[in-house]
Parts: C-alpha cells; sequence; structure tokens
C-alpha cells in the first residue's frame, strides 16, 4: 500500500511538473509573439513615418517649384515675347529685366538643391552643413543662430551625417515658425559619440499634446532612428524648447 502511495504521488508531481512546464512554456510563447507584435508594429510605424517624412519632402520642393521657380519662368516667357514687338530701346530694357528674373530663378534652384543636399555636407562633414543653414538663416536679420562645437570633429558616413543634418534642419525650421524666438543655439560636442543641442528661449509647447497630435514630432523621431540615434525633447509654455540628438561613432 506504501508502494502504491509513493508511486501514485510521484506519477501525480510528475504530471504537475509537466502540467507546470507545459503551461509555462505556452505563457512564455505567447509573451514573445505579443513582443514580436509591437516590434512589428514599432517598425511599420517607423517605415510609415519616413515615407511620410519623405512624402512631405517632395509636396515641398513641389510647391517651391510651382511657386517661386514657375512664376518666374512665367515672366521670362512673356518677356521673351514682349521683345519681338518692341523696338530695340525697349528690347534691350526687357532683355535687361529678363536677366534679372533668370538670375533669380538660378539663385532660387540652387536654394532647392542646396535644402535637398548642401554641398558642404558632402565636402566637409556635418559641422559645416549647419553652419552654412545658420548663415543663410542670419542674412534674414530677423532671428539669429548661433553655431559652436567642442571635441575634434570627425566625419560620419554620409548617410547618418544627411540624416542628422535633416533633424536639426526640420528642429531649426520648426523654432523658427513656431517658437516665436529670436535666437536658436546649436551646439555639436564631438567625443566618443556625436551630441548636437538646439535651443531656442520661444514660447514653448506641452510635449505631450503635440505628440499626440500629429506626425511632426514622430518624424523627427523616425529620422533620428534612420541615424541610429537617440533624440530627447524638453519643452515648457514660456520657457522655450531644448532638443538634444545622440549619434554613436
Amino acid at each position: 500500500m506504501v508502494y502504491f502511495i509513493g508511486t501514485v504521488g510521484m506519477l501525480l508531481l510528475a504530471g504537475g511538473l509537466v502540467f507546470f512546464f507545459v503551461t509555462y512554456q505556452k505563457r512564455l510563447l505567447r509573451k514573445q509573439l505579443e513582443l514580436n507584435k509591437v516590434k512589428q508594429d514599432q517598425q511599420e510605424e517607423i517605415i510609415r513615418n519616413t515615407i511620410q517624412a519623405q512624402e512631405n519632402e517632395r509636396k515641398r520642393i513641389a510647391q517651391d517649384l510651382h511657386d517661386e521657380v514657375g512664376a518666374m519662368l512665367s515672366v521670362v516667357k512673356l518677356n521673351v515675347s514682349r521683345i519681338e514687338n518692341q523696338t530695340q530701346d525697349k528690347a534691350l530694357k526687357v532683355a535687361g529685366e529678363t536677366k534679372s528674373y533668370l538670375d533669380e530663378v538660378i539663385t532660387q534652384v540652387r536654394g532647392i538643391s542646396r535644402s535637398l543636399l548642401p554641398p558642404s555636407l558632402e565636402k566637409l562633414g556635418l559641422m559645416s552643413a549647419i553652419e552654412e543653414m545658420a548663415n543663410w538663416v542670419n542674412k534674414s536679420d530677423e532671428i539669429r543662430i548661433e553655431c559652436s562645437k567642442s571635441g575634434e570633429p570627425f566625419r560620419l558616413d554620409i548617410k547618418t551625417e544627411l540624416a542628422l543634418f535633416r533633424v536639426v534642419q526640420e528642429l531649426v525650421n520648426n523654432a523658427i515658425k513656431h517658437s516665436g524666438s529670436s535666437l536658436i543655439v546649436v551646439r555639436l560636442r564631438f567625443s566618443k559619440n556625436v551630441a548636437i543641442v538646439i535651443r531656442d528661449t520661444g514660447k514653448g509647447f506641452d510635449l505631450e499634446e503635440k505628440m499626440n497630435a500629429g506626425l511632426g514630432l514622430k518624424n523627427l523621431e523616425s529620422r533620428t532612428e534612420m541615424a541610429a540615434a537617440k533624440l530627447k525633447l524638453k519643452s515648457e509654455h514660456g520657457k522655450g524648447t531644448t532638443a538634444i540628438i545622440c549619434c554613436k561613432r
């Protein structure tokens, strides 16, 4: 009887252990599937945001070409038609006006080209591209960008530098459009990694509210992740906004 009870007890114990093990494995598998689903959803979100950012960039370029370059070329066309029916003196005057319009068209096209891929980025690196962008903004005399660096600058691969430049460019554009600040500070620190700080002293905003409002900040996060970097934003009403980008070397 003792032997029988012991055997039954051992069988029940073994069955319990097998049941626990199987149940535990199923739970682990379910958790792993849930985790994989979350990761997949995050990847899909990043891809959607990246595609949306690219579409927004294409729309902006198309709008610039239509509104600025297209309009000026239409005026040039009209001026060329006028020359055919003008006296020599008037034709020379119209030709001079046409040349001015063509010069402006060339400037606009160069500006669009520079916004797509700044020549200084490919030749000299991220710091030079940011300084060039700042110089262009500072010509307006309405807002000023101050750039500084610490450490010895080094190059990253061009895709990473371009992705980082796009993030800085968008953060600066957002500050110009929305912050109301007259000064934007951009600081780069080169050490074991690259740290970029963009700070304004404008009106600030509710970060959580903006994150839920649209794709703008999510696009910034997607661009940052494309550069294998991390983005941290700090903002309060009346206290300005600070963005910190960290990218490993």
